[in-house]
């Protein structure tokens, strides 16, 4: 029996296509009928013994190497332009051994088992099929957490921790200790920073939240009594204009005194984004497909790695990679500080992606990415790593088949080829569209919406998959509390406040599809939460009796804890001198000193100008 003659490929054929034994021991014969030197010389069809398949069609090389090749589908509503390579004979060589228990799909994209990826393109289109899903074998984060009987903020609070709370507060109280130390100006507001505490903390992000969702021109309108601003809540917290500006001035998140690389752009927020992001990963499960995209956090200041963007509402700014499930959950979050590091065969947009989904590889994702990112040693890349990607491609990109790329269309054709990992698809819309899938092919499906259009799978899976990060952009963007004269750092962290929010929100009505809140709604409870306020209380203001002020009335000022009589300057008499041209020190030298305040306003008076302003 000339087994010797055979090659490891048609021996793996020949036992993958035979039904048992005996099926073996047949086709054994057929072959130990012919001549050896036939059989060498290739005059012996060793393929018709071996293609079993009407789907399979296959034709000897001239050095015993099989080509196979998926029937070609015929009933396509598109004309299709194609070269003309064939498949490469390595993308199917693997050990019989390792291959009989598989099917010849598993064995070519199986997770645990895959070939040498080649990038040799071919016409002959088959259908590429999809990983296997396993990110849910262990069950949703969110569903083991939390129940239908979860509310909105015990969601948030498994965002926005104790521990986050009271590292806000340590590194806020250090930092304005170490300005203290500095030399300051005289009549400096940090003269008078007293350390706070979680409540203080809390009550800040309450207040700052609230600066999102009612938008006043600046700061201090918040705390007016003027009929245009007053709003009462500000007066009753406890929380005036100067403790709410000391904190945020103080807002910190890193010790700026501690060892670090020198080199290191990002050093001041990076600590609150590991810890938040840490978070958003452990309270939910990404589904089955993820995208990664950028986006941008509006600032004009001077910094180095600040970036323009025309196509971004925020034209200039930090540039922020983030990576979202399609429902707009935002689960890995990085910024663009010009320093990123770069994984061996991969560009940098390339190994940007990868470091976003570092732990969600291996479980049968799609990620779906753009131009940008998107390439064949990516692709080739995740595919090894066992998760597929589908995405539009620049047509300068290497290793590109250039049939497709040159391939000039009307409107509605498509042009497409194929390696053993990956299709490369052309289609004219209203402008080229060239697109690169991994568990895709050149099938055409009607969209959906008000017109319905007949295009490329390929293409409707990625515009769902992409509106995933816009989604989230613009729930962010709702009632954001970043203010446009914010230190870069603090903008970056008033961005990632109003994600953890909406984080919160998407957790929450995916817990509670019959009660969904919206981002508003979502805002209010959680502000209500920080400031301590009751719902009751709340629903009242929208009277026009809550928006007038309390009663005003002269009391005497406390006393301090020593027992001494605390004696301060009159608000109004010291406002009078310095628009009568007064210097600030010189108009509090003039200001008459009183014991007297309103009880309202908790402004000191004399009796004369509290009748005046009263």
């Amino acid at each position: 029996m000339p087994l010797k003659h055979l090659s490891d490929e048609q021996m793996r054929r020949i036992l993958e296509d035979s039904d048992g034994e005996d099926e073996f021991s047949r086709q054994l014969e057929d072959l130990d009928a012919h001549d050896e030197d036939d059989l060498e010389s290739g005059t012996y069809n060793v393929n018709a013994a071996i293609a079993q398949s009407g789907n399979i069609t296959a034709s000897a090389s001239d050095n015993d190497e099989l080509e196979c090749h998926p029937a070609r589908s015929l009933s396509q509503p598109n004309e299709v332009n194609a070269g003309s390579s064939g498949l490469p004979a390595d993308a199917l060589q693997m050990s019989a051994a390792d291959d009989l228990h598989m099917s010849p799909a598993d064995s070519i994209f199986s997770t645990t088992h895959i070939p040498q990826l080649s990038t040799e393109w071919q016409s002959e289109i088959r259908s590429l099929p999809r990983q296997v899903f396993t990110g849910y074998d262990e069950g949703k984060r969110q569903e083991r957490l939390f129940s239908d009987q979860s509310d909105l903020w015990t969601i948030f609070t498994h965002i926005f921790y104790e521990d986050i709370i009271e590292f806000m507060v340590v590194e806020t109280n250090r930092y304005a200790l170490q300005t203290t130390v500095n030399d300051l100006r005289p009549n400096s507001r940090l003269r008078r920073w007293k350390p706070i505490t979680g409540d203080e903390m809390r009550k800040f992000l309450g207040v700052y939240l609230l600066t999102g969702v009612i938008n006043f021109p600046m700061l201090e309108n918040y705390w007016k009594k003027d009929k245009l601003y007053y709003h009462p809540l500000l007066h009753e917290i406890n929380m005036s204009y100067n403790k709410f500006t000391l904190i945020l001035k103080c807002w910190h998140y890193v010790d700026n005194e501690a060892p670090r690389n020198e080199g290191d752009r990002l050093y001041k927020i990076q600590p609150l984004i590991d810890k938040l992001t840490k978070n958003w990963r452990k309270i939910f499960t990404p589904g089955k497909r993820i995208v990664v995209d950028e986006s941008m956090v509006g600032f004009r200041g001077r910094i180095s790695f600040r970036t323009y963007n025309p196509q971004k509402s925020h034209k200039y700014g930090i540039k922020i990679y983030k990576l979202c499930t399609d429902s707009g959950y935002t689960w890995s979050y990085r910024v663009y500080s010009g320093q990123e590091d770069q994984i061996t065969g991969l560009d940098k947009p390339g190994s940007v992606v990868v470091s976003l989904c570092t732990d969600l590889l291996k479980e049968g994702k799609l990620m779906i990415t753009d131009n940008y990112y998107t390439s064949i040693p990516l692709a080739r890349y995740l595919k090894e790593q066992g998760t597929d990607l589908c995405g539009t491609i620049r047509k300068n990109r290497r290793e590109l088949p250039q049939e497709v790329v040159q391939q000039r269309l009307e409107k509605g054709q498509i042009s497409v080829q194929q390696n053993n990992f990956a299709t490369i698809l052309k289609w004219h819309d209203k402008r080229d569209v060239l697109m690169l899938s991994t568990c895709h092919n050149h099938e055409m499906q009607m969209s959906t919406g008000f017109r319905r259009v007949l295009k490329p799978t390929m293409v409707l899976t990625y515009n769902e998959g992409k509106k995933g990060i816009d989604l989230a952009d613009q729930l962010a963007s709702y009632n954001s509390p970043a203010r446009k004269t914010s230190v870069w750092y603090k903008k970056i962290a008033a961005d990632l406040v109003s994600i953890s929010v909406v984080n919160a929100i998407l957790i929450y009505n995916e817990l509670h599809p019959q009660s969904k809140l919206k981002v508003l709604d979502g805002h209010q409870i959680i502000i209500k939460k920080l400031l301590k306020v009751e719902t009751e209380n709340c629903s009242s203001s929208s009277s026009a009796s809550s928006l007038r002020p309390t009663s005003h009335k002269l009391t005497k000022i406390p006393k301090k804890a020593n027992g001494k009589i605390w004696q301060k300057r009159c608000a109004s008499c010291y406002k009078k001198l310095k628009e009568s041209g007064f210097t600030a020190t010189d108009a509090r030298k003039k200001t008459l000193q009183v014991t007297t305040e309103c009880i309202s306003c908790k402004k000191p008076f004399c009796l004369q100008c509290f009748n005046e302003s009263h």
